[in-house]
Protein backbone atom coordinates (compact mmCIF):
# COMPACT_ATOMS: atom_id res chain seq x y z
CA UNK A 1 0.00 0.00 0.00
CA UNK A 2 1.45 3.30 -0.78
CA UNK A 3 1.15 6.37 0.92
CA UNK A 4 0.68 9.88 -0.40
CA UNK A 5 2.98 12.19 1.52
CA UNK A 6 2.45 15.64 0.86
CA UNK A 7 4.66 18.38 2.25
CA UNK A 8 2.45 21.57 3.11
CA UNK A 9 4.63 24.79 2.85
CA UNK A 10 3.95 27.96 4.86
CA UNK A 11 5.16 30.87 3.65
CA UNK A 12 7.53 32.94 5.88
CA UNK A 13 5.84 35.60 7.85
CA UNK A 14 8.66 38.36 5.71
CA UNK A 15 6.55 36.85 2.61
CA UNK A 16 3.43 36.99 4.00
CA UNK A 17 4.13 40.44 5.02
CA UNK A 18 5.65 41.82 1.40
CA UNK A 19 2.52 40.19 -0.28
CA UNK A 20 0.00 42.17 2.12
CA UNK A 21 1.96 45.24 1.74
CA UNK A 22 1.43 44.92 -2.02
CA UNK A 23 5.59 43.85 -3.02
CA UNK A 24 4.52 43.42 -6.63
CA UNK A 25 2.14 46.45 -6.99
CA UNK A 26 5.23 48.54 -5.38
CA UNK A 27 7.36 46.85 -8.06
CA UNK A 28 5.51 48.47 -10.60
CA UNK A 29 5.09 51.51 -8.83
CA UNK A 30 8.74 52.42 -8.78
CA UNK A 31 8.86 51.03 -5.13
CA UNK A 32 6.78 53.83 -3.48
CA UNK A 33 4.04 52.75 -1.20
CA UNK A 34 0.32 53.91 -1.86
CA UNK A 35 -0.47 54.23 1.97
CA UNK A 36 0.55 56.62 4.30
CA UNK A 37 2.15 57.12 7.75
CA UNK A 38 -0.98 58.94 9.27
CA UNK A 39 -2.68 55.92 7.96
CA UNK A 40 -0.70 53.29 9.66
CA UNK A 41 -0.78 55.51 12.58
CA UNK A 42 -4.30 55.62 13.04
CA UNK A 43 -4.16 51.49 12.34
CA UNK A 44 -1.76 50.98 15.20
CA UNK A 45 -3.70 53.36 17.45
CA UNK A 46 -6.56 51.22 17.09
CA UNK A 47 -5.09 47.77 17.52
CA UNK A 48 -3.71 49.29 20.74
CA UNK A 49 -7.04 50.99 21.83
CA UNK A 50 -9.33 48.06 20.24
CA UNK A 51 -11.63 50.48 19.62
CA UNK A 52 -12.08 53.47 16.95
CA UNK A 53 -13.78 56.00 18.58
CA UNK A 54 -11.25 56.05 21.54
CA UNK A 55 -8.44 55.98 18.82
CA UNK A 56 -10.01 58.91 17.41
CA UNK A 57 -9.94 60.66 20.72
CA UNK A 58 -6.28 59.93 21.20
CA UNK A 59 -5.32 61.25 17.56
CA UNK A 60 -7.41 64.30 18.01
CA UNK A 61 -9.54 63.42 15.02
CA UNK A 62 -12.95 62.58 13.82
CA UNK A 63 -14.23 59.29 13.86
CA UNK A 64 -15.38 59.15 10.75
CA UNK A 65 -11.99 60.41 9.27
CA UNK A 66 -10.04 57.44 11.43
CA UNK A 67 -12.91 55.13 9.90
CA UNK A 68 -12.54 56.47 6.29
CA UNK A 69 -8.81 56.25 6.65
CA UNK A 70 -8.39 52.65 8.32
CA UNK A 71 -11.14 51.02 4.73
CA UNK A 72 -8.52 53.32 2.44
CA UNK A 73 -5.80 51.37 3.95
CA UNK A 74 -7.31 47.91 3.80
CA UNK A 75 -8.13 48.44 0.03
CA UNK A 76 -4.72 49.77 -1.02
CA UNK A 77 -2.84 46.49 0.88
CA UNK A 78 -5.98 44.18 -0.34
CA UNK A 79 -6.61 42.83 2.98
CA UNK A 80 -9.09 43.06 5.80
CA UNK A 81 -7.00 44.57 8.61
CA UNK A 82 -9.74 45.00 11.39
CA UNK A 83 -12.86 42.95 12.25
CA UNK A 84 -15.61 45.42 13.76
CA UNK A 85 -17.88 44.01 16.48
CA UNK A 86 -21.10 45.77 17.07
CA UNK A 87 -20.63 48.10 20.29
CA UNK A 88 -17.79 45.94 21.19
CA UNK A 89 -14.83 47.31 19.51
CA UNK A 90 -12.44 46.06 16.80
CA UNK A 91 -9.88 42.82 16.83
CA UNK A 92 -6.99 42.24 14.28
CA UNK A 93 -7.60 39.78 11.70
CA UNK A 94 -4.72 36.93 11.14
CA UNK A 95 -3.78 39.91 8.09
CA UNK A 96 -3.90 42.55 10.89
CA UNK A 97 -2.01 40.76 12.97
CA UNK A 98 1.09 39.80 11.31
CA UNK A 99 1.24 44.04 9.83
CA UNK A 100 1.17 45.78 13.31
CA UNK A 101 4.44 44.92 14.42
CA UNK A 102 5.77 46.06 10.95
CA UNK A 103 3.73 49.32 11.41
CA UNK A 104 4.94 49.96 14.48
CA UNK A 105 9.03 49.77 13.46
CA UNK A 106 7.94 51.52 10.27
CA UNK A 107 6.88 54.56 12.42
CA UNK A 108 9.55 54.44 15.04
CA UNK A 109 12.09 54.89 11.99
CA UNK A 110 9.73 57.68 10.84
CA UNK A 111 10.14 59.05 13.89
CA UNK A 112 13.85 58.75 14.52
CA UNK A 113 14.13 60.55 10.91
CA UNK A 114 12.36 63.39 12.22
CA UNK A 115 13.84 63.29 15.09
CA UNK A 116 17.46 63.42 13.10
CA UNK A 117 16.74 65.84 11.07
CA UNK A 118 15.29 68.56 13.58
CA UNK A 119 19.41 67.21 14.88
CA UNK A 120 20.48 68.74 11.99
CA UNK A 121 18.62 71.87 11.61
CA UNK A 122 19.58 72.99 14.80
CA UNK A 123 23.34 71.85 15.06
CA UNK A 124 25.66 74.68 14.84
CA UNK A 125 28.87 72.66 13.89
CA UNK A 126 30.10 70.53 11.62
CA UNK A 127 30.56 72.07 7.76
CA UNK A 128 28.91 74.26 5.71
CA UNK A 129 29.80 74.21 2.52
CA UNK A 130 29.34 77.99 0.90
CA UNK A 131 29.26 79.02 -3.10
CA UNK A 132 31.27 82.42 -3.41
CA UNK A 133 31.63 85.01 -6.44
CA UNK A 134 35.35 85.07 -7.35
CA UNK A 135 35.21 88.67 -6.93
CA UNK A 136 33.58 88.84 -3.20
CA UNK A 137 35.57 85.94 -1.81
CA UNK A 138 39.05 87.59 -1.18
CA UNK A 139 37.17 90.91 0.51
CA UNK A 140 34.56 89.05 2.13
CA UNK A 141 34.81 85.35 3.15
CA UNK A 142 38.26 85.53 5.44
CA UNK A 143 36.63 87.81 7.60
CA UNK A 144 33.52 86.53 7.97
CA UNK A 145 35.12 82.89 8.78
CA UNK A 146 37.33 84.42 11.30
CA UNK A 147 34.47 86.01 13.11
CA UNK A 148 32.44 82.95 13.27
CA UNK A 149 35.42 80.74 14.06
CA UNK A 150 36.11 82.99 17.47
CA UNK A 151 31.87 81.76 18.65
CA UNK A 152 31.64 78.52 17.08
CA UNK A 153 34.93 77.08 17.25
CA UNK A 154 33.12 73.61 15.59
CA UNK A 155 32.39 74.85 12.63
CA UNK A 156 34.04 73.92 9.43
CA UNK A 157 33.81 76.04 6.38
CA UNK A 158 34.87 75.24 3.09
CA UNK A 159 34.61 77.53 0.01
CA UNK A 160 34.08 77.24 -2.84
CA UNK A 161 35.55 80.43 -4.98
CA UNK A 162 33.64 79.60 -8.51
CA UNK A 163 32.31 82.51 -11.44
CA UNK A 164 28.68 80.68 -10.63
CA UNK A 165 27.95 80.03 -7.44
CA UNK A 166 24.15 79.06 -7.92
CA UNK A 167 25.37 76.11 -9.84
CA UNK A 168 26.84 74.78 -6.50
CA UNK A 169 23.41 75.69 -4.54
CA UNK A 170 20.87 73.65 -7.28
CA UNK A 171 23.44 71.05 -7.48
CA UNK A 172 23.26 69.94 -4.32
CA UNK A 173 27.27 70.87 -3.49
CA UNK A 174 26.50 74.30 -1.37
CA UNK A 175 24.02 75.26 1.29
CA UNK A 176 24.92 79.22 1.13
CA UNK A 177 25.61 81.08 -2.48
CA UNK A 178 27.25 84.47 -1.80
CA UNK A 179 26.48 86.56 -5.13
CA UNK A 180 25.34 89.97 -6.33
CA UNK A 181 21.56 91.05 -6.63
CA UNK A 182 21.91 90.51 -10.27
CA UNK A 183 22.42 86.34 -10.18
CA UNK A 184 19.13 85.10 -9.68
CA UNK A 185 17.58 81.80 -10.36
CA UNK A 186 13.31 80.71 -9.40
CA UNK A 187 14.42 78.04 -7.41
CA UNK A 188 16.43 80.65 -5.01
CA UNK A 189 15.59 83.98 -2.97
CA UNK A 190 18.21 86.34 -1.93
CA UNK A 191 19.20 87.70 1.04
CA UNK A 192 20.41 91.22 0.83
CA UNK A 193 23.68 91.85 2.89
CA UNK A 194 24.94 95.23 2.11
CA UNK A 195 24.57 97.80 -1.18
CA UNK A 196 27.98 98.81 -1.54
CA UNK A 197 29.39 102.30 -3.32
CA UNK A 198 31.20 101.78 -7.14
CA UNK A 199 34.70 102.80 -7.51
CA UNK A 200 36.81 102.85 -10.79
CA UNK A 201 40.53 102.11 -10.11
CA UNK A 202 42.61 103.32 -11.84
CA UNK A 203 46.74 103.85 -12.31
CA UNK A 204 47.90 106.46 -9.83
CA UNK A 205 49.95 108.25 -12.50
CA UNK A 206 46.24 108.35 -14.05
CA UNK A 207 44.50 112.05 -15.00
CA UNK A 208 41.62 111.13 -12.41
CA UNK A 209 43.07 109.55 -9.60
CA UNK A 210 43.43 113.11 -7.57
CA UNK A 211 40.22 113.91 -8.20
CA UNK A 212 38.67 111.25 -5.95
CA UNK A 213 35.65 111.49 -7.97
CA UNK A 214 34.90 110.70 -11.48
CA UNK A 215 31.54 110.12 -13.46
CA UNK A 216 31.63 107.45 -16.54
CA UNK A 217 31.63 110.41 -18.61
CA UNK A 218 35.04 110.48 -17.50
CA UNK A 219 35.57 107.72 -17.56
CA UNK A 220 34.61 106.38 -20.87
CA UNK A 221 36.99 108.13 -23.00
CA UNK A 222 39.69 105.02 -21.75
CA UNK A 223 39.40 101.59 -22.63
CA UNK A 224 37.34 99.33 -19.41
CA UNK A 225 38.86 96.63 -18.12
CA UNK A 226 36.55 93.61 -17.19
CA UNK A 227 37.32 89.75 -16.55
CA UNK A 228 36.60 87.06 -19.11
CA UNK A 229 33.52 85.46 -16.98
CA UNK A 230 30.58 83.52 -18.75
CA UNK A 231 27.89 86.26 -19.90
CA UNK A 232 25.03 84.21 -17.49
CA UNK A 233 27.35 86.51 -14.59
CA UNK A 234 25.41 89.49 -15.55
CA UNK A 235 28.56 91.58 -15.25
CA UNK A 236 28.88 92.75 -18.58
CA UNK A 237 25.20 93.66 -18.91
CA UNK A 238 25.29 95.75 -15.51
CA UNK A 239 28.26 97.66 -16.74
CA UNK A 240 26.68 98.26 -19.59
CA UNK A 241 22.97 99.21 -17.82
CA UNK A 242 25.55 101.53 -15.94
CA UNK A 243 26.92 103.63 -19.30
CA UNK A 244 23.40 103.90 -20.63
CA UNK A 245 21.50 105.06 -17.78
CA UNK A 246 24.54 107.85 -17.31
CA UNK A 247 23.57 108.07 -21.10
CA UNK A 248 27.27 107.44 -21.92
CA UNK A 249 28.42 105.74 -24.97
CA UNK A 250 30.00 102.56 -23.69
CA UNK A 251 33.99 102.42 -24.19
CA UNK A 252 36.28 99.63 -25.35
CA UNK A 253 36.50 96.79 -23.44
CA UNK A 254 39.70 94.88 -22.63
CA UNK A 255 39.58 91.46 -21.55
CA UNK A 256 41.32 90.09 -18.71
CA UNK A 257 42.03 86.57 -16.68
CA UNK A 258 41.28 87.41 -13.62
CA UNK A 259 41.14 90.11 -10.56
CA UNK A 260 44.70 90.20 -10.13
CA UNK A 261 45.47 90.72 -13.85
CA UNK A 262 42.56 93.25 -14.16
CA UNK A 263 44.74 95.10 -11.36
CA UNK A 264 47.80 95.37 -13.18
CA UNK A 265 46.53 96.50 -16.16
CA UNK A 266 44.52 99.29 -14.15
CA UNK A 267 47.83 100.03 -12.34
CA UNK A 268 49.99 100.18 -15.41
CA UNK A 269 47.97 102.96 -17.04
CA UNK A 270 46.02 100.44 -19.64
CA UNK A 271 42.26 101.38 -18.62
CA UNK A 272 40.19 101.35 -15.74
CA UNK A 273 38.43 98.60 -13.78
CA UNK A 274 34.77 99.46 -12.31
CA UNK A 275 34.58 97.90 -8.77
CA UNK A 276 32.25 97.72 -5.52
CA UNK A 277 35.25 96.15 -3.07
CA UNK A 278 37.79 99.14 -1.42
CA UNK A 279 41.20 97.20 -2.01
CA UNK A 280 43.00 97.31 1.64
CA UNK A 281 46.11 97.92 0.02
CA UNK A 282 46.82 100.10 -3.32
CA UNK A 283 49.89 97.79 -4.73
CA UNK A 284 49.58 95.58 -7.02
CA UNK A 285 51.56 92.03 -7.66
CA UNK A 286 53.52 94.08 -10.50
CA UNK A 287 54.70 96.38 -8.38
CA UNK A 288 52.25 99.39 -9.83
CA UNK A 289 50.15 101.21 -7.57
CA UNK A 290 46.67 102.16 -7.91
CA UNK A 291 43.94 104.92 -7.32
CA UNK A 292 40.42 104.26 -6.16
CA UNK A 293 38.15 107.07 -7.20
CA UNK A 294 34.16 107.07 -6.32
CA UNK A 295 31.85 107.13 -9.57
CA UNK A 296 29.18 110.36 -9.02
CA UNK A 297 26.66 109.28 -11.17
CA UNK A 298 23.01 107.99 -9.79
CA UNK A 299 23.39 104.48 -11.57
CA UNK A 300 21.96 101.06 -9.52
CA UNK A 301 24.32 99.79 -7.25
CA UNK A 302 24.89 96.01 -6.74
CA UNK A 303 23.79 94.68 -3.64
CA UNK A 304 25.93 91.56 -2.15
CA UNK A 305 24.13 89.03 -1.13
CA UNK A 306 23.31 85.09 0.06
CA UNK A 307 21.16 82.99 -2.42
CA UNK A 308 19.14 79.33 -0.45
CA UNK A 309 17.28 77.42 -1.99
CA UNK A 310 13.28 78.56 -1.82
CA UNK A 311 12.53 74.74 -0.97
CA UNK A 312 14.68 74.05 1.65
CA UNK A 313 14.87 75.47 5.62
CA UNK A 314 18.72 76.79 6.19
CA UNK A 315 20.47 75.14 9.19
CA UNK A 316 21.62 76.81 12.30
CA UNK A 317 25.16 76.29 11.22
CA UNK A 318 23.74 78.39 8.29
CA UNK A 319 21.93 81.18 9.69
CA UNK A 320 24.55 81.65 12.14
CA UNK A 321 27.35 82.02 9.15
CA UNK A 322 24.79 84.51 7.10
CA UNK A 323 24.87 86.67 10.56
CA UNK A 324 28.87 86.79 10.66
CA UNK A 325 28.57 87.47 6.86
CA UNK A 326 25.83 90.43 7.63
CA UNK A 327 28.17 92.38 10.34
CA UNK A 328 31.52 91.66 8.41
CA UNK A 329 30.00 93.48 5.25
CA UNK A 330 28.00 96.39 6.89
CA UNK A 331 31.67 96.97 8.58
CA UNK A 332 33.66 96.53 5.55
CA UNK A 333 31.79 97.85 3.03
CA UNK A 334 30.72 100.97 5.10
CA UNK A 335 30.84 104.58 3.26
CA UNK A 336 34.71 105.42 3.50
CA UNK A 337 33.80 108.44 4.89
CA UNK A 338 31.82 107.18 7.86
Amino acid sequence: MLTDIRLLHFPSRKAVVQTLLGKERATRMGHRPEFSLTQLLYFVTIAETGNISEAAARLHASQSAVSAAIQRLERQLANQLLVRHHAKGVSLTPAGKLLIDDARTILRQANALNQYSSRLQDESGGRLDIASYYSITSFLMPRAISRVANCQPGLMVAVHDVHLPIDLLLDGTCELAVTYSITSSDETRFTELVTPALYALVAQSHPLADSRTASLADLSKYPVLMADVPSSTGIQKYVESAFIKAEVPMPRVVRTTGMEATRALAGAGLGFMLTHHRPPSMDTLGGSRIALVAITDDIPHLSIGVQMLRSTLPTQRARNFVTALRMTAQQLYAPANA
